[in-house]
């Protein structure tokens, strides 16, 4: 495998390797602000209701007949209050329990004062509520619909972004080593020029202080010693012919 080749492979590895871990990171810390802040809505909504309930603003049919007409059009929260010894006092829609709580997830919730879970896709969080001095248990849970679809929007553009870039890359990569490795390819050019005939040939060079400067300078005193050597043997021959007539 060429140089050249290597090189901008190893660029290109690099760099993706890179770019890739960017990408990841910027989907994960999107997806962690998402479910952070989607937690914290159904809080506010799952207080929200509660205090309805319990404060007797809004009779429990009435509530659970908004809950049922807005899930026809969006994604609503689900939300139950039970006591602290697992009676159920209120739930949007029992037929259709999404967080299912059992006697273990109350005492887990009274233990904990606040709880975030997933149930699949649904998120959902339970949490104490206290109202007129006594504690309530209050679960809530939702599909995050929209930050789902923007999160998948956000997943799609970052794999092209990753496609596209990595092919940028490979090309200036390529651009890059065939640029860098221009000199060399001039001096191996000149080095070809370089034969018996021409043994007085030298590489030029651009700059001394860098590599290939010092390696053209290395080079020309190598073909020197030859020239030297080669004069000598041709000196040497001549008089040995010269001797023998």
């Amino acid at each position: 495998m060429k140089i050249r080749t290597t090189l901008t492979l190893q660029y290109a590895g690099i760099t993706a390797a890179v770019f890739f871990a960017f990408v990841v990171a910027v989907y994960y810390v999107s997806e962690h602000s998402r479910s952070n802040t989607f937690f914290r809505n159904l809080q506010s909504e799952a207080i929200t209701k509660a205090h309805l309930f319990l404060n007797n603003q809004v009779d429990a049919k009435t509530m659970q007949s908004i809950y049922l007409n807005n899930q026809k059009f969006i994604n609503e929260v689900e939300v139950a209050v039970y006591t602290t010894d697992f009676k159920i006092l209120y739930h949007d829609a029992l037929q259709n329990d999404i967080v299912k709580e059992t006697p273990e997830m109350v005492k887990r919730i009274l233990k904990r004062k606040n709880i975030s879970f997933y149930v699949d896709e649904y998120q959902a969080i339970g949490l104490v509520y206290p109202f007129e001095g006594q504690d309530y248990i209050v679960t809530a849970a939702a599909y995050d619909g929209y930050g789902y679809a923007s999160r998948d929007a956000l997943r799609n553009m970052l794999i092209l972004l990753f496609i596209g870039g990595l092919t940028v890359l490979a090309v200036v990569g390529y651009i890059l080593s065939r640029s860098t490795l221009k000199p060399i390819r001039n001096i191996v050019r000149e080095a070809e020029k370089i034969t018996a005939s021409h043994i007085d040939k030298r590489l030029p060079v651009k700059n001394e202080q860098d590599e290939l400067g010092e390696l053209s300078i290395t080079f020309n005193a190598l073909l020197e010693r030859l020239e030297k050597s080669f004069n000598s043997q041709k000196m040497f021959v001549s008089n040995v012919s010269h001797e023998l007539r």
